[in-house]
């Protein structure tokens, strides 16, 4: 499954999760966010990166 960091460009729209960059931990649904093709990555928690759910 591809990561993805704070400020990348989207590839594809869906719902992604956060994942912690070390531990690969789920962080929760409460930190989910859709995000649209073309549009950049919001900003994730601190370590986290996402990852399409």
């Amino acid at each position: 499954m591809s990561k993805h960091w704070s400020g990348q460009i989207c590839p594809e729209t869906g719902t992604y999760g956060q994942y912690n960059d070390a531990t690969g931990a789920y962080a929760g649904a409460q930190y989910d966010r859709h995000v649209k093709k073309g549009d950049k990555f919001p900003p994730s928690e601190n370590n986290h990166h996402f990852r399409k759910k």
